[in-house]
């Protein structure tokens, strides 16, 4: 992918989202916020029941989680390690939702942590964490918010404007497979061609310039037409040496078109470190599947400003010909262009399966990929491939 002009690629997402809406041609009075919330593929409440307490015009509290371990092994091109660990691409968590409606308001209070589990993301050739080792970076939610006639108010732990605008997939398969791979392989490095390990790791090279969750205040407009637009200011707390500012502000449209679902989203991020500088990132994705046949299509394009860029695709089919769940199938592709160096290319594809067992609140998955990685520094390195086999029950 080539270098884009600064306000290009952003201006190219917003107009799809844009003229999505357009197409739309009539107000969405079915969606809100919360709808539109749940297109952050690993923070969506797909496939999950919820323990709720409480009823229609009353205070709600809903108990929440999900247990989710996965056979992960990585093959270098010269030794392959392997092992049980907790899924980075959806973690083992729980948490709870209270929910206090007035008279023109609505109240919002959410918690949620993972388990601190051994995370798929940090375990490398070198490397293996200890089963249970929490630390308050694993706090995911402490939030409250507030839903009103002009729009939501949120303050506190929780999604950035632009987290999830990246990673929309209706494929359902991202338990098995995410947009990028950083969360299911990050650490894991390639070895050059005399089978050394090298300093470039998968996560190095793979990156999707998602938002991500900070301490923030965050605010998002009413829906209409099934626009949303928001914005958010943050700090990243749980981390003590991280001291940037972080601001987003991200455009979202959620329709059909015939036949087809459609959920679009772009964002724009600007993250201001006093040691480092300033780092502007942008973008989105589209995902939409054909309803009658389960036929469904995602992608995904993103560039830090003057440095990287990526995009994605993936193919994947919904089916219900097992009576037992849902069967999701798909095929995904990733291309990247100068990570860590000018003229540096990454490239990944794989296959995945997810399959519901919805007596058990089960999913069944499994994913392969395929990471190679070239620069044009001189040096070689061996094509690598992960898998992922495991279950996710929630509750």
């Amino acid at each position: 992918m080539g270098r884009l002009g600064n306000g290009s690629l952003v201006g190219c997402l917003v107009a799809l989202c844009a003229s999505a809406a357009a197409a739309q041609g009539r107000p969405a009075t079915d969606f809100d916020y919360d709808d539109l919330q749940s297109e952050v593929p690993i923070e969506s409440e797909v496939f999950t029941p919820k323990l709720t307490y409480g009823g229609p015009g009353g205070n709600v509290f809903t108990f929440y989680g999900q247990i989710n371990l996965t056979y992960q092994s990585f093959d270098d091109g010269t030794e392959t390690t392997s092992g049980l660990v907790d899924n980075g691409n959806w973690n083992t968590r729980i948490g709870f939702t209270y929910t206090q409606p007035f008279e023109e308001l609505t109240l919002r209070y959410r918690f949620e942590t993972g388990l601190g589990l051994r995370n798929s993301a940090l375990v490398s050739q070198t490397f293996e964490p200890p089963w249970i080792d929490w630390q308050k970076t694993a706090l995911r939610w402490f939030e409250v918010a507030a839903d009103s006639r002009i729009g939501t108010f949120s303050f506190g732990q929780g999604s950035t404007a632009s987290d999830g605008t990246a990673g929309l997939d209706d494929s359902f398969t991202f338990v098995a497979g995410a947009t990028n791979s950083t969360d299911g392989f990050g650490s894991f490095r390639f070895r050059d061609a005399d089978g050394n390990l090298t300093n470039v790791s998968i996560g190095q090279v793979n990156n999707a310039f998602n938002g991500t969750r900070r301490f923030r205040a965050r605010y998002d407009t009413p829906v209409f037409n099934g626009v949303m637009l928001s914005t958010s200011y943050g700090r990243n707390i749980l981390t003590d040496a991280d001291n940037a500012d972080y601001y987003d502000v991200a455009i979202r449209w959620t329709g059909d078109l015939g036949d087809i679902e459609v959920r679009t989203a772009a964002g724009y991020q600007w993250i201001d470190d006093p040691d480092s500088g300033l780092t502007r990132r942008v973008a989105g994705s589209v995902t939409g599947v054909h309803v009658p046949t389960g036929l469904n299509l995602s992608l995904s394009v993103g560039q830090q400003i003057d440095g990287a860029s990526y995009y994605w695709a993936r193919a994947g089919w919904q089916t219900d010909a097992i009576a037992a769940g849902t069967t999701y199938l798909s095929v995904d592709y990733y291309n990247g262009s100068d990570f860590l160096s000018e003229g540096a290319k990454t490239e990944n594809y794989g296959i995945y399966a997810v399959q519901d067992i919805d007596s058990l609140s089960l999913n069944l998955y499994a994913g392969w990929r395929r990471f190679t990685y070239s620069d044009q520094l001189g040096n070689s390195y061996q094509d690598a491939d992960g898998l992922l086999i495991g279950a996710r029950w929630f509750f």
